[in-house]
């Protein structure tokens, strides 16, 4: 065969891969339209058999199509050109997916992996579709590459295992107790199995049901446990430092991102909420981080799969956490002031702009058709703590007498101090700020530089990053004890700026990379080693070893309870010796790691109470001595004390 008669073949191949292509998605779709019907034993055919037989029609044609001039004439129409279809492709597998949803929902379908599996899929052929805007690998070049960034890339491989180390250190034992938050997480993951968190693109509380889902997946493999619930969290805390050393890197250079590496790996609220699942605004610091790495270093270098991947990955990222509502809106404003003020640069990459919201607009379909069938879970956060709905703002003007402006101000000064200077308290309980004392000046230092650098587009970039996520929380989000940990947000920008802040510092001092290296060295070593030192003794000796976490003493025994429960080997009866502040049921975190066992409430003194043998008795730290009475008068049977750091804070007893 000679090359024109090769060049005639590609092109008729053209066109029969688009025939092929809907053959086998008229396919998919009637196996999607069958497994949504209830299957019934007097069909002498399944239903949308005839779907299926023209998706088989369709798929011989586009084999039988011959090597004729009018077929590779309209080879060359635009809709058979190789980037289109693949665009093309990515689009109909997302709206495929989006319509198996809908039909799923409807009659209660529970495996939704074919639906992922597609949906995926949609996203593969998006991306692929721009990848003749990258040369194509040389392997000799990226060898040398690595040859000549080993060094690089072995420091941040160095500071990612230390992050890893640092949050899978006893992570099921520290904390020692779930909150009630943390049991509410677990029970809706494992309710994922069944009913409407079936549908991955379901919201429940802001959380994406597939982060849900594969909570459940650990669950599954891990058990019924505080490890397998904090997993996920953990491997999210550990991603943040290669993804924010990306991000910082794209902005201000390799060392920049080095140390906001190292400084988000080792910080003590960082860690911390990266082995808790209360809240999942962890996951938002390493997925908002690579996204606008992604679609930056796109920007920069005009290679358009960059930003495709960068908006793919943030339509996925509106399945896992509220916080991709954040990051779509930067966005979109930081392109609007692009545009409007950085026009020079922006005009040149309008294309990969369009086509990062192109690939954004094609994987969110299945999760917007859900948004807009319930939009009360997409607004559920802001209808239960929005400053504007819950109606605090009117009632606080009229009890202050202050303006709406004074108090928003105010609000945006808390959530920004929250950072630097009020404790650490929501979900946490350290009397320390996120921030310590000599980050804080860092970050200060940083912030201002990054203010003096905006007509850098990446600085632009980096104050919208971390003043989008500021502002969005003193606007709209309540109570403030709650504005530490929502800062989780902005907490990339914040290390990124301290990053800077700390070269710029040094730079004033005459310790330049460039002319005193050993120098420079010495005084970087000796500051991030002692911010380690602060970060690890603030958590595990000044707040993990002295019982902080779930500071409630009522939560605090409400997660020992449940831990007594599951130890507890006898299958009779149990009785929880209750009063006006202990009884079971209060706290989802007993329920998780209980299994939903079954207990007893008993507010009567225990001595009317007649247990036959194995059957248990547990009493909460106000009728722990009434219960200990009980069993030297009643002796043989199994007597346990739970203890609360020094003090017991549970007793239980097997009756013999």
């Amino acid at each position: 065969m000679d090359e024109r008669q090769m060049s005639d073949a590609e092109e008729t191949g053209r066109v029969r891969r688009i025939f092929a292509f809907f053959g086998i998605y008229i396919l998919l779709l009637s196996q999607f339209l069958v497994f949504s019907k209830e299957v019934q034993e007097t069909d002498f055919l399944p239903p949308y058999t005839w779907l299926a037989i023209a998706g088989v029609i369709v798929l011989i044609f586009s084999q039988m199509i011959p090597e004729a001039p009018f077929w590779k004439k309209v080879s060359r129409w635009w809709v058979f050109d190789e980037k289109v279809f693949w665009i093309f492709a990515g689009v109909l597998f997302s709206a495929l997916a989006m319509m198996a949803t809908s039909f799923f929902m409807v009659f209660a379908r529970v495996n939704y992996i074919p639906v992922i599996t597609v949906w995926l899929m949609g996203a593969i052929c998006y991306v692929y579709a721009f990848r003749y805007s990258t040369p194509s690998i040389d392997f000799k070049a990226v060898t040398e590459w690595f040859r000549a960034h080993r060094y690089e890339i072995l420091s941040v491989v160095l500071v990612t295992a230390l992050a890893v180390a640092i949050r899978f250190y006893r992570l099921g034992e520290v904390p020692r107790v779930l909150d009630g938050d943390e049991g509410a997480v677990g029970l809706s993951a494992q309710n994922t199995v069944a009913g409407a968190l079936t549908n991955p693109f379901a919201l429940w509380d802001n959380f994406g049901s597939l982060y849900l889902q594969l909570i459940n997946f650990s669950l599954r493999v891990f058990g019924i446990n505080a490890f397998a619930l904090r997993l996920l969290p953990a491997i999210g805390g550990a991603l943040a430092a290669p993804s924010v050393y990306l991000l910082g890197r794209a902005i201000g250079g390799h060392r920049i991102g080095l140390v906001a590496a190292f400084l988000i790996a080792t910080s003590h609220s960082h860690m911390h909420f990266s082995r808790i699942a209360s809240v999942a605004y962890i996951h938002g610091t390493w997925l908002a981080p690579l996204e606008l790495y992604l679609l930056y270093s796109g920007l920069e270098k005009r290679q358009s799969w960059r930003t495709a991947l960068g908006g793919t990955l943030l339509a996925i990222h509106f399945s896992v956490y509220l916080t991709a509502q954040v990051v779509a809106a930067l966005i979109l404003v930081y392109m609007i002031i692009a545009f409007l003020f950085y026009r020079p640069w922006f005009k040149q990459r309008l294309v990969q702009a369009g086509v990062f919201w192109g690939g954004f607009l094609t994987m969110i379909l299945p999760t917007a058709y859900y948004i807009f069938n319930n939009p009360g879970e997409f607004f559920n956060r802001l209808s239960k703590d929005g400053t504007f709905q819950s109606g605090w703002l009117e009632i606080t003007m009229q009890s202050t007498g202050q303006s709406a402006v004074e108090l928003l101000l105010g609000r945006v000064a808390h959530v920004f101090l929250s950072l630097i200077y009020f404790p650490a308290r929501d979900f946490y309980g350290s009397p320390a700020p996120m921030l310590s004392m000599i980050s804080s000046v860092m970050f200060l230092a940083g912030l201002g530089l990054a203010l003096w650098r905006l007509r850098n587009p990446g600085y632009l970039l980096l104050n919208g990053y971390f003043w989008a996520a500021t502002v969005s929380i003193g606007l709209f989000a309540l109570p403030p004890s709650a504005d530490s940990y929502r800062m989780l947000m902005a907490f990339p920008a914040a290390m990124i700026m301290a990053s800077v802040g700390l070269e710029q510092i040094l730079k004033m001092f005459g310790l330049e990379w460039n002319t005193r290296r050993v120098a420079y060295t010495f005084s970087v070593v000796a500051v991030l080693a002692s911010l380690l030192v602060f970060n690890l003794w603030t958590y595990y000796a000044d707040f993990a070893g002295r019982c902080k976490f779930a500071e409630n003493i009522i939560g605090r025994y409400a997660s020992y309870l449940g831990q007594q429960i599951s130890e507890t080997d006898s299958e009779q009866q149990v009785y929880m010796l209750s009063d006006g502040e202990y009884i079971h049921g209060t706290h989802p975190s007993t329920y998780f790691l209980s299994k939903s066992r079954p207990v007893i409430n008993f507010p009567d003194p225990v001595d009317s109470l007649n247990p036959v043998s194995g059957e248990v008795i547990i009493a909460p730290p106000s009728r722990i001595e009434e219960l200990a009475a009980w069993a030297r008068a009643h002796p043989g049977g199994d007597l346990h004390y739970k203890y609360d750091c020094d003090d017991v804070i549970l007793l239980s007893y097997i009756v013999p």
